[in-house]
């Protein structure tokens, strides 16, 4: 840990920092899983598919950087790369074989939800620590209008 004056004591900076980093692994897992979805969906209604998951690709991917900067903040080293993630996150593998549309928002879908529940989980778990303003952060999260888990859920 990084000294800092973030005006938390250290045990509780280093707690939210382990959950943030799991955060962090999960979110760049999951922008990972949303282009190879991108990347590899065939068939009937390829295109709009592809837009749909460059999409979800996009908001993920805005959702990296601040989750890497909230931990770096609270005196972190944000654990970034593809392989820390690999190792980090707990969402379940990408079904590499899949090529149908279908089955790829389906698969999607279900990483998605494992995402968004992670991260409530961590705004209560953070909140419970006692860092009122990173559950809040993770609150904007899951709710931002356009971009959020709750808009996914429609999937």
């Amino acid at each position: 840990m990084y000294p800092n004056r973030v005006a938390l004591s250290d045990e509780i900076k280093s707690q939210v920092v382990g959950v943030l980093q799991e955060r962090l692994a999960e979110a760049t897992d999951m922008h990972s899983q949303a282009k190879f979805a991108h990347w590899n969906v065939k068939g009937v209604n390829f295109y709009q598919l592809h837009l749909v998951f460059d999409h979800v690709a996009k908001v993920i991917g805005k959702q990296i950087d601040p989750i890497a900067e909230r931990l770096t903040q609270l005196g972190g080293v944000a654990n970034g790369t593809i392989r820390q993630a690999a190792i980090g996150s707990k969402i379940p593998e990408y079904p590499v074989e899949t090529i149908n549309g279908m089955d790829h928002v389906r698969a999607l879908a279900d990483a998605l939800a494992h995402y968004c529940q992670g991260m409530r989980e961590a705004s209560e778990k953070i909140d419970d620590i006692g860092d009122e303003p990173t559950s809040d952060f993770f609150n904007e999260l899951i709710v931002e209008p356009k971009n959020s888990c709750i808009s996914w859920n429609r999937i």
